[in-house]
């Protein structure tokens, strides 16, 4: 039974009525908490301490009691009563309240009360999508300068924990590894809020005065099918499908978890560390072996979440192993907790695209034989070490150590996972379908490098419209805001002018911006080749910002990246214009181009009247809102292209308030 925010007795009856139960001593806090777990009050997940509640509309507020009694709720000079219903749900509805806080909120259905502080009324964002919005601050600023930098006790995140149902459920599942309440801005509450929504957040409160709550609800490596409801645009789930592949997910793990430790039960508890599994002289012998680097997926686990221990020993000289080392594992999906020799020299909980490094001081090591045990936890999709095998080695003065290859390996917990994350509805059901009649300001969506493969990525346009309508739909608010990042540059530029790589995927999603009240933040110039989360959240966050603060908030702001209107053909030439260029275009040179002509627009290509791609410079035209494009003579072209790849390195045209062109593929009249 959840406690959030003070949990009292309820005064008795020859007490003067206004006696709040705020007010009562901590005596009677500390007896009423300790019968918490008889406590039949309930409130939904989301009522805690430090919320942040929608402004300026009727707020719903829900929970649950014993079938038939009587709810109160005490809001400044509000008493609001409901009787509970046959199936205990109670639901009042807050006044309309103004920007501003803090309230207390009691909640009363006698003998129990609950009380909620600190909460205040502001603009609240749903955040979703996949792992570039499921992004930490402290991801991208390990330093925590950032952090301490934007900093805010009126920006607050609630962060749901992943989780997924065969049926729309009532009931949300808050991320305890965080807080069972909202968590506030301060420099170290801040620092694992998703980083694009915390920038978003920041960026709204250097222009508004507003409370910013984040509602932050994703799941790395998710499809956008598992988001939405079945009944939605461009879905057609096999919904008994679904249902058999989450019965069987289980059995094929179970079976190989029975050839691994014959006649042993499987794990619901990890008892590993009580057991002595991080020990240095732990005896192993008999534990399997499993290869290293790698997921234990691919090891004949699939759909296993939980706990797995891992164990290595190594030789080392007494030249390597005297003075500091530094140990080096890679990526590890979700969390770790490392020994060495017995000592405890690192843990990085739910870090799983952050290399483990670690310092070993002088001592740590020895002569002769050595032990490295690592008790891995993941909670979602795959388990295990995911980097280059070069990567997993132990660096000392006096050479280095490979450590990839065979380590032994023990299950403390065993959970049936598995890739719910690719599943159409399934994530929808336990993450978004609780918070139905939930007010919002807007959505915030980055997701669509799982959707990014040949067909996936055309399908996407529908699927996006329809993810936009369902939601508006669920959650009664016909113009909720919806505002979403385009994918960022990724892997090696082309070497030709014709793959298109993610830029289908692109192209699907500035399709929805058909639909109103939406807005896209284009992000091809701040990615990263050789990673798929780039850590420029910083700008991400404020071109999404950009959007709120024009539509939302009334500023007079430039927010949406210039786009395409037509490419004509005159006179042998070919001119691209432009729409929503705010103060012009402008080239802006990068490290890609060629700096003997640093006025060219580059990341152009054209396709001739043979079907054949070209690459294609152009120039500025202030004057016709366009590019004039420098083709080589006697060749007609049919369509062009811009920013047409994963990575458009070269792609450098900007709108004058430094947003970058939207990629497009247009053809020529």
């Amino acid at each position: 039974m959840r406690c959030e925010g003070l949990c009292l007795s309820y005064p008795p009856t020859n007490q003067p009525t206004e006696m709040r139960p705020y007010l009562f001593t901590l005596l009677l806090f500390t007896l009423a908490c300790t019968c918490a777990r008889a406590q039949q009050l309930e409130l939904f997940e989301s009522f805690t301490n430090h919320a942040v509640l929608q402004r300026n509309v009727d707020h719903p507020m829900w929970g649950w009691a014993k079938p038939g009694k009587v709810v109160r709720v005490l809001f400044g000079d509000h008493k609001l009563s409901v009787k509970a219903d046959k199936t205990g749900r109670w639901e009042v509805s807050l006044p309309p309240m103004g920007a501003g806080g803090p309230y207390k909120i009691s909640v009363q259905a006698k003998p129990e009360a609950i009380l909620l502080e600190d909460i205040y009324f502001g603009d609240v964002y749903l955040l979703s999508g996949q792992s570039n919005m499921e992004w930490r601050l402290t991801q991208s600023d390990p330093d925590g300068t950032r952090a301490k930098a934007i900093a805010d006790p009126l920006i607050r995140e609630l962060k749901v924990k992943k989780a997924y149902a065969g049926k729309p459920r009532t009931r949300l599942d808050i991320d305890e590894n965080f807080s069972e309440n909202w968590i506030v801005g301060s420099a170290d509450g801040i620092k694992d809020f998703s980083a694009v929504g915390s920038y978003f957040a920041h960026y709204l409160r250097e222009e508004v005065d507003v409370p910013i709550g984040l509602l932050h609800s994703s799941w790395g490596g998710s499809r956008i099918e598992p988001w939405m409801r079945p009944t939605a645009d461009g879905m057609n789930p096999d919904l008994d499908e679904v249902e058999d592949m989450l019965a069987q997910a289980g059995i094929p793990g179970r079976k190989r978890f029975a050839e691994d430790f014959p006649g042993r039960n499987v794990p619901t508890e990890d008892e590993g560390q009580a057991k002595g599994w991080l020990n240095d002289k732990f005896d192993d012998a008999s534990w399997p072996t499993m290869a290293l680097p790698g997921f234990w997926e691919a090891a004949g686990y699939p759909n296993v979440d939980g706990v797995f221990y891992f164990r290595h020993t190594f030789s080392l000289t007494e030249a390597q192993a005297k003075g500091k080392a530094t140990l080096r594992l890679g990526k590890i999906d979700d969390g770790d907790v490392t020994h060495v020799n017995g000592q405890r020299i690192g843990s990085m909980p739910n870090s799983y695209s952050q290399d483990r490094v670690y310092s070993l001081p002088a001592g740590t090591l020895r002569a002769g034989e050595n032990t490295i045990a690592v008790q891995v936890t993941d909670g979602g999709g795959g388990g295990g070490f995911y980097s280059d095998a070069k990567t997993l080695k132990l660096e000392t003065s006096a050479g280095n150590i490979a450590l990839a290859g065979d380590w032994k390996f023990n299950i403390g917990r065993y959970a049936v996972g598995g890739n719910f994350n690719q599943m159409p509805v399934i994530l929808y059901n336990a993450m978004i379908a609780p918070l139905a009649e939930y007010p919002l300001t807007g959505v915030l969506w980055y997701q669509g490098e799982s959707n990014a493969g040949p067909g996936d990525n055309v399908q996407y346009a529908q699927l996006m419209k329809g993810l936009i309508k369902d939601w508006r739909d669920f959650f009664g608010q016909p113009d909720l805001p919806f505002y979403w990042v385009q994918l960022a540059n990724f892997t090696a530029p082309p070497k030709s002018a014709n793959e298109p790589g993610w830029a289908v995927l692109r192209q699907s999603q500035t399709a929805a911006l058909e639909l109103p009240r939406t807005g896209q933040a284009v992000i091809t110039d701040i990615g990263e080749a050789d990673d798929i989360h780039p850590r420029n959240k910083w700008e991400v966050g404020r071109r999404l910002s950009l959007h709120a603060l024009k539509d939302l908030y009334n500023k007079d702001v430039v927010a949406a990246s210039p786009q395409v209107s037509l490419a004509r053909s005159i006179n042998g030439r070919v001119i691209v214009n432009f729409s929503g260029i705010g103060g012009g275009l402008e080239v802006r040179p990068n490290a890609a181009n060629d700096k003997r002509y640093p006025y060219l627009a580059e990341g152009f290509t054209v396709e001739d009247a043979q079907g054949k791609w070209h690459f294609a410079s152009g120039l500025v035209d202030e004057d016709d809102n366009g590019v004039v494009l420098v083709v080589p003579p006697g060749i007609t072209i049919k369509k062009v292209r811009y920013a047409w790849a994963s990575n458009p390195e070269r792609a450098n045209l900007f709108s004058k308030e430094g947003l970058p062109v939207t990629p497009f593929e247009v053809g020529v009249e």
